[in-house]
């Protein structure tokens, strides 16, 4: 646990290599027992990120409202925004926000 939470994306990495690093991780803890329901995997990984990723981070947090993080959106998001900054010719870790839609959950959380 101690490796998962210390764990920061490097600067020179890439965001790919970063997801499989931080699902290696999770996966090793599952073999042990030790689940995180997929909320907090997903805001242990939003956290994790380089600070140039912020935008991006603080888009995803407003945008969830009142509706649950999910791990697997949230790694959706991170690799369109990749693509998209491949495609625009941005470095990897330029800060630019992607917009994400809304889904809705109960109030009762």
């Amino acid at each position: 646990m101690k490796k998962l939470f210390n764990l920061k994306m490097a600067h020179s990495g890439s965001i790919v290599g970063y997801l499989n690093e931080f699902n290696t991780l999770t996966s090793q803890l599952e073999l042990v027992e030790i689940y995180f329901e997929d909320e907090i995997r997903a805001l242990i990984l939003l956290f994790s990120l380089l600070d140039a990723w912020d935008g991006l981070v603080m888009a995803v947090s407003n945008s969830c409202g009142i509706r649950i993080l999910k791990f697997d959106d949230d790694m959706g998001v991170l690799l369109s925004e990749k693509m998209r900054r491949k495609t625009s010719g941005s470095a990897e870790t330029s800060g630019n926000a992607l917009s994400v839609n809304r889904r809705g959950r109960s109030g009762d959380r």
